[in-house]
């Protein structure tokens, strides 16, 4: 899978496509749903160095990942996460750095820990989610952890950990120790890093599989049936590869159309994303709604609620 370079998520996936309705979360459509605002906090993990630096980041970068991340969830007019698409929506869905620690004491929500003083770093990425708890985790049952670890830019630019659940194409449930999302400083919000990854979409991409959404072309291998699985949402086409790249080495869907390269759970540039259908949304909402350590986060004491 590319992003103009390797994506992981808690699973590794090259995926295909087919869609069966019997198989969509039961959400009822309505005019205007609850409006669900979920606590985050933001575990930098860093090497000493002061705050503002490439790996420790300033306070100010974070909200502004975390703003972005809203205004792609909320469809913000004016923002990155504005379109015009008749399938998108506003997910009703938000984001919001934590207030209160698991001992009760006001936080801003970000978490420092450098990482020589619990044990050396390395580069290798395979047991990440096993590995990063153990230098911070705070209640997945009350907030959603976000771990900025720096690893070499243009390698892996973040992963997800899919929620335990009984929609299709999620049955296997957390295989790992940590729950949450991994994001590598150098792709964490606006960054200079050079590539097509740095306008802050990989935390959107990866929360979207944190909230229970397949890439596009779902759970295929190389070489099966195009319609033999897909992402179990019946809004998105059928796709047969991984989708790379805003102009060049577009895949078609497999009935032939072009496939859509602005949808966040592509692997495509971060200037293409901005949109999550309707049928994505609200399987995002049914994963709130009934998935453990995910429905809790809608009432959690973590944040002051408006």
């Amino acid at each position: 899978m590319k992003k103009t370079f390797l994506i992981l998520t808690a699973f590794i996936l090259i995926c295909a496509c087919t869609q069966d309705s019997d198989n969509q979360p039961d959400v009822p459509i309505i005019d205007q749903p609850t409006l669900y605002t979920l606590p985050v906090v933001v575990h930098v993990i860093h090497d000493g160095e002061d705050i503002g630096g490439s790996i420790n980041l300033a306070e100010s970068k974070i909200k502004e990942q975390i703003e972005g991340l809203n205004n792609d969830f909320r469809r913000v007019k004016g923002t990155l996460g504005e379109n015009n698409s008749p399938i998108s929506d506003d997910a009703f869905i938000q984001f919001k750095l934590a207030e209160f620690t698991p001992e009760g004491e006001m936080t801003n929500g970000i978490n420092r820990v450098n990482y020589f003083d619990v044990f050396p770093r390395v580069n290798d990425y395979v047991d990440l989610f096993d590995r990063l708890p153990k230098l911070a985790n705070w209640d997945p049952e009350k907030y959603i952890n976000i771990w900025v670890y720096a690893l070499p830019p243009n390698t892996l630019a973040g992963r997800a950990s899919f929620p335990s659940t009984d929609l299709p194409g999620l049955e296997g449930g957390l295989a790992t120790i940590g729950d949450g999302v991994m994001v590598n400083s150098f792709h964490f919000g606006f960054s200079t890093v050079d590539g097509t990854v740095n306008l802050g979409k990989t935390l959107t991409h990866e929360m979207g599989h944190f909230l229970g959404l397949l890439h596009l072309w779902g759970l295929a291998h190389e070489g099966e049936d195009c319609f033999e699985y897909d992402d179990f949402v019946q809004d998105t086409p059928f796709v047969s590869r991984s989708i790379s790249g805003c102009n060049g080495n577009i895949p078609l869907a497999c009935d032939g159309s072009v496939a859509p390269t602005n949808n966040y759970m592509n692997l495509t540039s971060d200037e293409c994303m901005s949109v999550f259908t309707k049928g994505q949304i609200a399987r995002m909402r049914y994963v709130l709604e009934n998935a453990p350590r995910r429905m809790t986060l809608r009432t959690s004491n973590a944040i002051t609620r408006e």
